[in-house]
């Protein structure tokens, strides 16, 4: 009869702590999606900053030749290089 009871005990620890399990779970998973929704955000306001600063400069300079400048390219040793996506 003790053992039953402590077999049931038992039982309820274990649901116990499989809910809180499954409560961790979805609290990580909603984590997870809102650090990916952030870095989206990131990269889209990271793009338009660098674009407005392009087209700053290019009024700054109507007469200078700005397509050689794009947010795809980078430099590299004193030369504009394009970017290479990381493998």
């Amino acid at each position: 009869m003790e053992l039953e009871k402590e077999a049931e005990v038992t039982k309820a620890k274990m649901a116990k702590l499989e809910e809180r399990a499954t409560n961790k779970e979805v609290q990580l998973g909603d984590v997870e999606a809102e650090l990916t929704q952030q870095a989206e955000n990131f990269k889209k306001a990271e793009v338009e900053l660098i674009e407005d600063a392009l087209a700053q400069v290019a009024c700054a300079h109507p007469e200078m030749d700005a397509s050689p400048f794009a947010t795809s390219n980078r430099v590299v040793d004193g030369q504009i290089v394009p970017r290479v996506p990381p493998s």
